[in-house]
């Protein structure tokens, strides 16, 4: 495999799954984090858990709330049981934070949520703390 110049020193770039049915809303976090993380996008939670049952293993992933199919919350179940140290890697974001199914989920996990439309620098900053830093350490955005 091939090294990106610019980022001496790092041993392996960091690995984020993207996980939305938008493509403007993929095509622009790409974008975003692509410089400085391997981005793997999906357009549905079926297409995650595909992934993630195959094998593959990411330092952040990034899942949209509302998606036909499987919903993001429906992809943290299930990961839990099949790879409950990705699902504990999920942050979440959505367009509609504060319904009731979003805020009984939050009031259960520690995942972090984000709010569209997410602050790009804020986006950038979180992905790179989390990728770093201890996924554990609470983040409020």
């Amino acid at each position: 495999m091939g090294t990106t110049a610019g980022h001496g020193g790092s041993a392996r770039r960091t690995r984020v799954l993207l996980v939305d049915d938008e493509p403007f809303i993929v095509a622009s976090i790409r974008r975003l984090l692509a410089n400085e993380h391997e981005v793997t996008a999906v357009s549905s939670g079926h297409e995650a858990l595909a992934v993630v049952e195959a094998g593959a293993r990411f330092d952040v992933v990034l899942c949209d709330v509302r998606m036909p199919g499987m919903n993001g919350f429906e992809l943290y179940e299930r990961l839990l049981v099949t790879a409950p140290e990705v699902a504990r890697q999920i942050v979440f974001f959505t367009g509609a934070a504060f319904t009731s199914d979003v805020r009984a989920f939050f009031a259960r996990v520690e995942n972090l949520l984000l709010e569209k439309p997410y602050d790009p620098s804020e986006l950038r900053a979180l992905v790179r703390k989390l990728a770093t830093g201890k996924p554990d350490t609470p983040t409020n955005l």
